[in-house]
């Protein structure tokens, strides 16, 4: 699992060198990307379909990005999402789109397609489907 730690901080590290604002889609319980962001003062919070883990300090809201509650995401400039399905990959360009934010995803496999190349400047490969 230390694995993931380290791609976790790579990720915390490109964004909070980009973004002011973002919002982590798809957190589930492992919030160490996010506990970094907003302890680096990034403004940040999390979505996912399931409830916050116990005694989280990260601010989580219940949100599905198949039919998400936009307003939850306006004003953001960077969604990101760490190793989500597939099947939310579409949603969430859409997403992205509809309320100007920048979409970056580090994807779990190597799963569809339709992926645009890997960012420059990060350890890991990050994907930009959405740049406004």
């Amino acid at each position: 699992m230390g694995g993931y730690k380290h791609i976790e901080r790579a990720v915390a590290r490109f964004i909070a060198g980009r973004y002011r604002s973002v919002i982590e889609a798809g957190a589930g319980t492992n919030l160490h990307a996010a506990s970094l962001l907003f302890r680096a003062g990034i403004l940040i919070r999390c979505v996912d379909i399931i409830y916050p883990p116990p005694r989280s300090f990260i601010p989580y809201d219940w949100d599905d990005v198949l039919n998400p509650q936009t307003g939850l995401y306006h004003g953001c400039d960077c969604i990101y999402a760490i190793r989500p399905v597939e099947e939310m990959v579409q949603p969430l360009v859409r997403l992205a789109g509809s309320v100007n934010a920048d979409l970056v995803i580090y994807h779990l496999g190597f799963e569809g397609t339709d992926r645009p190349a890997p960012l420059t400047g990060c350890e890991v490969p990050l994907h930009l489907y959405v740049k406004n």
